[in-house]
């Protein structure tokens, strides 16, 4: 097994990683802590700045404007992009529109790319991905689906609600998932613009954590008409593409998170090595260096388990039951290693003077999103149990 970053992407990380410090990190004090997000004039001129340096959408082929990297280099570049929040948007690379140019590029038509894609990789547009829907629909389970697209002629006539569509304020297009005819097994995707006829924001849910561009939002469709050309691959495809797209998201999810888990405790170790109490260093007594040593292990273990399920996809195999693993454990080392760190740093750690407490709030997040964890605690167990899976 070869463990060693290639000299190429290793380069990249050690450049990104620099930007990232003189450039993206001094940005934070604009950030808004009531309204949860960053002033667009200043996002914008950051991301004229990632433009000249040749970092724009690092994730995608060198042929659509991008660094050319695979799944395994791709991941290795956003942990460094996850040492900031306001780094991924500023990047191009930001949930959900990085999820969607990889999705629209595997299953969107010539016309589709034009009309999307293309703009959303130059930056000049926003996407949401409108799946999840309030209760009874579809959360965790998405055979409670409710959102219907009934085939009229050419077209589809699409009724639902969804909520918790990141982005979705201010995005010129929504990518929908719902069923065909009532019918869960003809579930698909709808490429729907935001200026429909009968398409609602209803509102931008206020939450814990950091709004960033667009929110996260409930939506409601009204007999919306969808043209047949604007169905994304084929009908009946949904869950399938829906796979293709979560499976590499969640890795990158996973990587970001490994980026602030690193961050968060070099903030942490940065105050005990300057905080004196007892006549010594927090950072010398030896229970402090136990917690360091604790979360320091977990955030490696979390990283290499997520390098192994980006490998497995990589090389065409199964990643179904490492992927699970990666999303699971590395949100529960990203929540543990911010709490521990504003434990050290104290009532510092818990005010403003330190980002810790924003990275708290966004973390508590991703103990839910893509899949909340006692979920992926079940197909793991389950996979196990069948023999699905094993060691």
């Amino acid at each position: 097994m070869d463990f060693e970053i290639p000299q190429e992407v290793e380069s990249l990380r050690k450049n990104i990683q620099s930007f990232i410090t003189e450039e993206i990190i001094p940005l934070e004090k604009h950030y808004d802590y009531e309204k949860g997000r960053m002033p667009e004039a200043i996002n914008q001129q950051a991301r004229a700045k990632v433009k000249a340096a040749g970092f724009w959408t690092p994730h995608l082929p060198k042929s659509e404007g991008g660094l050319g990297l695979d799944i395994i280099g791709t991941c290795i570049i956003f942990s460094e992009l996850g040492r900031s929040p306001i780094a991924p948007y500023i990047f191009n690379c930001d949930a959900p529109d990085e999820g969607n140019m990889h999705l629209l590029s595997l299953a969107a038509t010539e016309k589709q790319k034009e009309l999307i894609l293309h703009p959303l990789i130059k930056g000049e547009l926003r996407t949401g991905f409108a799946m999840t829907e309030p209760s009874p629909g579809a959360g965790s389970d998405p055979t409670s689906l409710q959102t219907n697209a009934e085939k009229h002629g050419d077209k589809y006539i699409l009724n639902g609600r969804k909520w918790y569509c990141t982005g979705a304020n201010g995005a010129k297009y929504l990518i929908v998932m719902a069923k065909v005819n009532g019918s869960f097994r003809k579930t698909t995707m709808f490429l729907v613009p935001t200026d429909s006829h009968g398409y609602t924001m209803v509102r931008e849910i206020e939450l814990m954590g950091s709004h960033g561009p667009g929110g996260h939002c409930e939506l409601n469709f009204e007999n919306v008409e969808v043209p047949e050309d604007m169905v994304l691959g084929r009908v009946g495809e949904g869950f399938r593409l829906s796979q293709e797209r979560l499976g590499p998201a969640r890795l990158t999810h996973c990587m970001r998170w490994t980026g602030m888990a690193r961050r968060a405790l070099s903030i942490a170790r940065s105050y005990a090595k300057e905080r004196e109490v007892f006549s010594a260093r927090i950072a010398d007594h030896q229970g402090i260096q136990w917690m360091f040593a604790e979360r320091a292990t977990e955030i490696e273990m979390a990283f290499l388990l997520t390098l192994k399920a980006a490998w497995l996809l990589k090389t065409g195999k199964d990643a179904r039951q490492e992927t699970s693993m990666a999303k699971w454990k590395v949100s529960e080392s990203l929540c543990n290693t911010i709490d521990m760190a504003i434990q050290i740093c104290g009532g510092k750690g818990y005010s403003r003077d330190l980002p810790l407490e924003l990275f708290y709030r966004d973390a508590r997040a991703a103990r839910i999103a893509d899949g909340p964890s006692e979920v992926h605690k079940m197909v793991i167990g389950r996979n196990y149990v069948s023999e699905k899976w094993d060691f």
